[in-house]
């Protein structure tokens, strides 16, 4: 509830009349930790956000919408400000200057006691919320007392990844002893902690399944670099979806790391539904692609994304028997420049032409570069990445590249139980699609014939086709 709207309609006219106007701009903090405090704030636009910045990354303990009201403890109190503030967007705030306020509380005793009880009445919820929290907590016996705020959120990830961090210590000096027993034990903990991890998320908020998991990252960031794949999924290499590197050692799927233990993280990692999802649903794409081929050259097949080795194995699969031209288009010239190495073998009369474009602006359907219409057109490894309304419009933009006739194949992620440590152990957010939620993209592109299929126990591939030119119609190919 807005802080104004608590109070009857007299004291609420009374109390914005004495406001003055506080403006802030993108960054610009409203409180500092520590201040001698005791002015009042209410957010009028924008939003404003309590920070913890002793540690790194700084911790957003809580974010203030509009009609949010920040200040009114160091009011009561008369206390230094415990946490700082800060307008990430900008704001603009009111402000009640501690000195006057107290005065107008003096001078009018049926203003002053509505103030209070406002004030009385927002502590006790938040005590409520606290207290029903931490029941709820106790019985479903999670063994960390939950309450509302974000510094709990903290607490909780933070237990958690000592835990795990305490058995990897135990874990460690047993591999020089018997490194199976350690690998069985390894297993266990990290199978152990990804429950955990996944369990304590689904209770949570959004807000403070974020803050949580920004603590986990932050406690298991050195162990999880002694892993090869931890190590290259948290240093990115500023690519346009930031993974060619860590995907390369992934669909590699050979273990290496810092010492046995990194090496026996990496293996773990490695074996995660969603990492076998990603190395079969590749099989599976380059499969059907082979199968969409037209069955008189010239191919014309256009490749969008292309740092998931499916370009090089296409090429290798197509040989001497299918001339034509395959276009890669990729927001990464290394990328590219990769698959052109990788594909020096193709026969000659098979022309692979390369195209460095802002895979954003293709999304949106903002695309300046024209292509003929293409008998197969491949999005590999980028729907992962999107919201559902830029797969839309993505596949809206793939129909219109395609001739009729031709076929596009596309593949996705499934939702799976390890999405939490991809999420917050590798810092590697990746958005999922059920099958039906797949299908109903594909329809609503436009795609008359459609199929998807289920891949391991993470991946998914869907193959739809673009309607043949009716019987006499001419032939309207985009040039």
């Amino acid at each position: 509830m807005d802080f104004l709207d608590r109070f009857v309609e007299r004291h609420r006219d009374r109390l914005v009349g004495v406001a003055t106007t506080v403006r802030l701009a993108r960054g610009e903090f409203l409180l500092r930790r520590g201040e001698r405090g005791g002015d009042v704030f209410r957010v009028a636009e924008g939003e404003l956000e309590v920070i913890d910045n002793r540690t790194q990354p700084v911790i957003v303990l809580d974010v203030l919408g509009r009609g949010s009201v920040v200040g009114e403890m160091s009011f009561l109190e008369d206390s230094v400000r415990s946490a700082d503030v800060r307008a990430p967007d900008g704001a603009i705030c009111q402000r009640w200057e501690r000195g006057a306020l107290l005065r107008l509380l003096e001078q009018e005793p049926t203003f002053a006691a509505d103030f209070y009880r406002v004030l009385a009445g927002m502590l006790l919820h938040r005590h409520r919320s606290s207290m029903a929290s931490a029941v709820v907590g106790a019985l479903g016996g999670g063994g960390i007392p939950r309450g509302p705020t974000n510094e709990l959120a903290a607490a909780d990830g933070k237990a958690l990844a000592d835990a795990l961090r305490e058995r990897l210590m135990e874990i460690e000096p047993l591999i020089r002893r018997d490194r199976e027993a350690a690998e069985h034990d390894l297993g266990a903990a990290l199978h152990n902690f990804g429950a955990a991890l996944d369990e304590a998320l689904a209770r949570m908020s959004d807000e403070d399944g974020r803050i949580a998991g920004q603590v986990v990252t932050r406690e298991l960031h050195p162990y999880v670099m002694r892993s090869h794949l931890g190590e290259l999924a948290l240093d990115r290499d500023g690519d346009t979806t930031g993974v060619a590197a860590p995907m390369a050692h992934l669909l590699a799927n050979r273990p290496a790391g810092d010492g046995p233990l990194g090496e026996l993280l990496d293996a773990w990692l490695l074996g995660l539904p969603t990492a076998r999802g990603f190395r079969e649903r590749g099989a599976l794409t380059l499969e059907l692609v082979l199968e969409s081929l037209p069955p008189e050259p010239p191919l014309r097949l256009l490749a969008v994304n292309s740092g998931g080795g499916l370009v090089p194995a296409l090429l290798a699969q197509l040989g001497g028997r299918m001339p034509g031209e395959v276009t890669c288009i990729d927001g990464n010239r290394a990328t590219l420049t990769a698959v052109e190495s990788a594909a020096t073998g193709r026969a000659r009369d098979l022309r692979l032409r390369l195209l460095q474009e802002d895979l954003v602006q293709l999304c949106l359907g903002r695309s300046t570069i024209r292509h003929a219409p293409q008998q197969v057109v491949v999005l590999d490894g980028l729907v992962e990445y999107l919201p559902e309304r830029l797969v839309a419009s993505l596949l809206r933009w793939a129909r219109g590249a395609l001739a009729p006739g031709g076929t596009l194949v596309v593949n996705a992620l499934l939702p799976s139980a390890d999405d939490a440590v991809f999420r917050h152990v590798l810092s590697w957010p990746l958005v999922r699609l059920h099958p039906n939620a797949l299908n109903r993209l594909l329809q609503g592109a436009g795609f008359a014939d459609t199929k998807v299929y289920e891949v391991a126990t993470a991946g998914l591939v869907g193959v739809a086709r673009q309607a043949p030119t009716p019987p006499n119609a001419p032939d309207k190919q985009r040039l």
